[in-house]
């Protein structure tokens, strides 16, 4: 059974159902699927003809820029529906990248098994294309939902674009379920607490950047959550103790993924207690490697064009019980004059200091030696800087001191949810 024909069912079945629910808009099982049914193409995404490369029905990639959660999830349904290879867009791509990115789709064409397209977080860089087949998703919905504990009764707030791959993979696996998605387009916390109560969730999928936002703006505790799904690998002890009091009914869910090989590890909030710094073992039907530090994956349920077996050359080890220990991506390693400091490990370990709520650590060139490092922090109220910084010189040796320590009232977050370090990295190179 395709997406589409999932969506059917359901509004054949349970078409008063609600499907999703966007600050106060609610749209049925029923109103979703004839909402894919009848829209009309919108001029303001871009078609790209590859009938050059492939003359079959999926010859067309449709460019999906709608800031909209509502018409970005329609119009990639409609793509579907329509044989369309459906991508959306980032909202804070400009022009000129859509240009680039329009002309790249032109000269490489796409792999002919591909039904839609992702695109990378671009945390660090410019976004680029990642192309799928349905199935390397449907295939994988229902091991996914059994873990993450989905069915149709799920209420799940998340916040986010669509075109982040994380949040789009968990809509569609949520609606694959039949259940209910809350979401809004508000960035502030408050408003988010206020549709969790509002509409009794009993889910929340957020990376811990989030998380971190509304743990310091929730004043009340949120009884109905019971499971709290996060990924990411920066992740700390206070974090867990300070979700543990606004959700005292919550069990949390740590993953590890990634756009190209969709989910690979999970463990509980316990599990990653217990071991500090793993993200699990892997899920269901995939199997993982180390090979000098370097992590290998096998699974069937990745984009097209690589084999069953691949690395995106994220690092770290398989401990004695099967559990993966994450230490970062291959390059997030800073070499000062010779002395190697671990990013994720210093992100950590400053993340975990009394008084520092956030922190994101960017790379810097120095003169001297290298490579340097500069520390933004968001901090506690009543929290002093000096005082932390007296804390990093006592407990860590003058190398690892970073070159600044920068405090700021808030970490900038790409749509993805991600720490935005180009801007911090133009924040720092303006002054």
């Amino acid at each position: 059974m395709t997406i589409i024909e999932r969506l059917q069912q359901y509004k054949d079945l349970e078409p008063h159902k609600i499907a999703l629910i966007v600050d106060e808009e609610q749209y049925t099982y029923g109103q979703l699927y004839d909402a894919i049914l009848s829209m009309e193409f919108n001029n303001t995404s871009r078609v790209i003809n590859l009938g050059h490369f492939n003359d079959g029905p999926k010859n067309k990639v449709l460019l999906i820029q709608r800031p909209s959660f509502v018409e970005q999830l329609v119009q990639w349904l409609w793509g579907l529906y329509k044989g369309y290879i459906s991508m959306v867009c980032h909202n804070e791509m400009d022009g000129a990248y859509m240009d680039e990115l329009a002309r790249i789709i032109s000269i490489e064409g796409v792999p002919k098994s591909a039904d839609f397209g992702v695109l990378t977080s671009g945390t660090t860089g410019r976004p680029k294309p990642l192309w799928r087949s349905e199935s390397s998703w449907r295939e994988f919905f229902d091991t996914q939902n059994n873990i993450f504990h989905i069915n149709k009764d799920t209420n799940i707030f998340l916040h986010g674009s669509f075109s982040f791959t994380g949040v789009s993979n968990m809509v569609i696996g949520i609606l694959w379920s039949g259940g209910t998605v809350i979401t809004t387009s508000s960035l502030r916390p408050n408003r988010w607490i206020q549709l969790i109560e509002t509409y009794h969730v009993d889910h929340i999928y957020a990376l811990p950047t989030k998380l971190r936002l509304l743990v310091r703006h929730c004043r009340s505790k949120l009884d109905s959550i019971n499971y709290i799904i996060a990924g990411s690998q920066v992740l700390d002890r206070q974090l867990m103790k300070q979700l543990e009091l606004i959700c005292p009914n919550m069990e949390f869910i740590l993953y590890y993924g990634a756009s190209e090989l969709n989910y690979i590890t999970y463990c509980t909030g316990k599990e990653w207690l217990d071991r500090e710094g793993t993200v699990g073992r892997p899920f269901p039907s995939v199997k993982i490697a180390e090979q000098n530090s370097v992590i290998y994956v096998t699974t069937k349920y990745h984009i097209e064009g690589i084999p069953d077996t691949y690395t995106v050359n994220d690092c770290g080890y398989i401990d004695s019980d099967g559990y993966l220990m994450f230490n970062g991506r291959r390059g997030d390693v800073i070499n000062k004059g010779g002395y190697k400091i671990s990013i994720p490990e210093m992100e950590l370990y400053l993340q975990s200091l009394q008084g520092v709520s956030e922190v994101a650590v960017i790379t810097i060139n120095d003169e001297i030696r290298g490579e340097d490092f500069i520390a933004y922090m968001v901090l506690e109220d009543n929290a002093e800087l000096s005082k932390i910084i007296e804390c990093i010189h006592h407990e860590r040796p003058s190398v690892e001191w970073p070159k600044a320590i920068l405090e700021i009232p808030m970490i900038p977050l790409t749509e993805c949810s991600k720490v935005d370090k180009r801007k911090l990295k133009e924040w720092y190179n303006k002054g």
